[in-house]
């Protein structure tokens, strides 16, 4: 079975919420590696660390699982791998 794992891949200071928060993304790692892939894990999902807070308070953003086309973070962080 694969194994599925939460990694934080950056901290950075968030506006909403006042403070900072951690951007994780939750990574699944094969039984085996499989060729010709090129990465040894595949991303799942991506949530922030006040994603629950954010999505009650119905603020757009990818990272709250309201609106996937909107990063508040983009030009903060360098791009995702």
């Amino acid at each position: 079975m694969a194994a599925r794992e939460w990694v934080t891949i950056q901290t950075i200071h968030c506006d909403r919420v006042g403070e900072e928060v951690f951007l994780l993304e939750e990574r699944i790692y094969p039984d085996d590696v499989l060729p010709d892939v090129g990465a040894p894990y595949h991303v799942n999902q991506k949530k922030c660390s006040h994603w629950l807070d954010c999505n009650l308070a119905e603020y757009p953003c990818c990272w709250s699982g309201i609106n996937p086309a909107y990063d508040p973070f983009k030009d903060s962080r360098e791009q995702p791998r």
